[in-house]
């Protein structure tokens, strides 16, 4: 699933997933990892851009096809978003998470490079480039991240991969077709009128 407001490099999810094996017909629940509430409840991932493997949707669509009648009255004993329901919040990311992994066993896998760092942005890029941990302090989007790479102990900066497999937050279309251009299509290729636009 990926947000309106979310610019895709489908080629380099393709990358990802082959240079990781994997599978569909295993669970996989990649992207974005954010742990800043793993107190109340699983990791969870961003909801800018949320991978399934096809194993995991399948499952996770038996979840949600229960939820109008089987898991209706948990909501009075833990806080709505711990609670693997349907319900009309801006917590899906939480209960989406909460529902893998009480269900499923499947928990959030965070898409990084192998320097560690970040495929998928939270923030416009320009933005997210200027993100610093030692200078910002540890805000909501550094809480329980990684200081070390898991496998190679080396110090994670954060952003940004080489080969990104999303940018988000970008609410006008221009700013997405704005990418589209600078990434994909040569400006002598395009229209004087698209040209002056985009100056």
């Amino acid at each position: 699933k990926v947000d309106a407001d979310t610019y895709l490099f489908p080629e380099n999810f393709k990358r990802y997933v082959r240079a990781k094996q994997l599978s569909p017909d295993e669970h996989h629940y990649f992207g974005h990892r954010l742990d800043h509430r793993i107190d109340n409840a699983a990791p969870i991932i961003a909801g800018a851009a949320v991978f399934f493997s096809r194993s995991t949707l399948m499952e996770s669509a038996k979840i949600y096809r229960k939820f109008s009648n089987e898991y209706s009255g948990e909501g009075l004993r833990r806080k709505r978003y711990e609670v693997c329901r349907d319900a009309h919040t801006d917590q899906e990311e939480v209960i989406t998470a909460v529902c893998l992994k009480e269900h499923l066993n499947i928990y959030a896998e965070a898409a990084l490079d192998d320097l560690g760092r970040e495929l998928i942005s939270v923030g416009e890029i320009e933005d997210v480039l200027l993100w610093n941990r030692t200078e910002q302090g540890e805000w909501w989007y550094w809480v329980n991240k990684p200081v070390r790479h898991p496998q190679t102990g080396g110090e994670i900066h954060h952003c940004c991969s080489d080969l990104p497999i999303a940018f988000h937050g970008y609410k006008q279309a221009f700013w997405l077709y704005k990418l589209e251009v600078e990434f994909y299509i040569r400006m002598d290729e395009l229209p004087d009128e698209v040209t002056k636009k985009l100056e």
